[in-house]
């Protein structure tokens, strides 16, 4: 038996560092972006998709009684672009607006700062609201601020997050003849390449190490009770070497998203299955994948800290209560095919001798098929649960 180094951790706590760790992915610099960056994401393609949630923001202001302050939390806000183009397109909630844009890495807190700065959206408007006064690093919130956690609650208004939950990191577990396993990291250089234990005639202390890339091996140990009785429910029926994701602190982040609002929305936008079992039906590199200038990239355990770590939200691992749409249906009710009409008409016409205007419209058009591909971002889970 191998007797665990200082260096062996569980994945998701592999991943914790490798994406947020001093040399860690995002710390390093890792961002998204629709030309230059490691991966693309909805907001970064153009200013569609902060049109769409514009709109469903003065709509939701207005169910909600049009309540002064209106929050507006935006989980993993990166360098701030959604809010930036959500202020240049919200209309009738704008006034009320105080954004609070979550971002954990520093830099990206500053760059959304400097960004936000730049756009002359209006900084100093604070919130007559006590209950924002502890506001992550924050003192006094202005209109709109960048803080390092989510604020206290409760609020009156919405949570939101555009792939956040697929970037949490999760803990790994394996199905073996006797249970389940769980993957743990050893970043040890291993001595040897040692043939695998028997999964099927294991004993607890057992562990079967598989030598991977570099000096990162990976390593199977018997998951703990709850660990496995989770997995056995989420995936009763998975077959011997079978892999499921536990995604706790996505269902952390959301409860806690639920708890700020007293009343209000949470809407989510990602990459996922509605079932556990559906993941465990399929090989791991079909749903725990790594990227890098907008290309799939390595294995997880190679090279830590080069490239993004997501993995399929499993959205039955989150709290009950969620209405769930694809993005392209969620993005159809926003009214995306009327704010393009004009587009789509000025093409047709121009499409044979097309004008610089016309080229501007396809521009518009073709970001409009991305974000409702089906076969890509259009077939993403918009997930929405109310409060009160």
């Amino acid at each position: 038996m191998s007797s665990p180094t200082p260096d062996m951790r569980r994945f998701d706590e592999f991943m914790d560092e490798a994406l947020y760790g001093p040399s860690g992915f995002y710390v390093r610099g890792g961002r998204p972006a629709a030309r230059g960056g490691d991966f693309a994401t909805s907001p970064e393609l153009g200013t569609l998709f902060a049109r769409c949630v514009a709109g469903w923001l003065d709509r939701t202001w207005d169910e909600l009684g049009r309540p002064d302050p209106f929050v507006v939390v935006e989980g993993g806000a990166g360098r701030g672009t959604l809010c930036r183009d959500v202020f240049a397109h919200v209309a009738a909630c704008r006034d009320a607006v105080r954004y609070v844009m979550v971002e954990r890495v520093a830099h990206q807190r500053d760059e959304a700062r400097a960004a936000i700065g730049m756009s002359g959206i209006s900084g100093d408007c604070s919130v007559p609201d006590d209950s924002l006064a502890r506001i992550g690093d924050a003192d006094v919130p202005e209109r709109i601020v960048a803080v390092s956690d989510l604020p206290v609650g409760p609020l009156v208004g919405v949570v939101l997050a555009n792939e956040l939950l697929d970037n949490l990191p999760f803990r790994l577990l394996e199905r073996s003849e006797t249970g389940w396993q769980e993957v743990h990291v050893d970043r040890a250089e291993p001595a040897t390449n040692m043939p695998p234990v028997d999964e099927g005639h294991g004993t607890p202390e057992q562990e079967i190490v598989r030598p991977t890339a570099g000096r990162v091996t990976e390593v199977l140990r018997e998951a703990p009770a709850d660990a496995a009785a989770m997995a056995e429910v989420m995936a009763p029926d998975a077959a011997p070497g079978a892999r499921v994701p536990l995604q706790l602190k996505a269902a952390v982040w959301v409860r806690r998203a639920l708890r700020l609002l007293e009343r209000g929305r949470l809407l989510t936008f990602d990459y996922g299955v509605r079932r556990t079992a559906d993941l465990a039906q399929r090989p791991q590199s079909e749903w725990l994948r790594t990227y890098r200038s907008q290309r799939r990239g390595h294995e997880p355990l190679e090279a830590p800290g080069s490239a993004d770590i997501t993995c399929d939200v499993a959205f039955d691992q989150l709290p009950p209560g969620a209405t769930l749409s694809t993005q392209a249906e969620w993005l159809g009710a926003a009214g995306i095919n009327s704010m393009t009409a004009d587009a789509r008409a000025l093409w047709q016409r121009k499409r044979s001798k097309p004008t610089a205007e016309a080229l501007a419209a396809r521009t518009l058009l073709d970001e409009a098929a991305a974000l409702t591909d089906p076969d890509g971002m259009g077939a993403f889970w918009a997930a929405e649960w109310h409060v009160g």
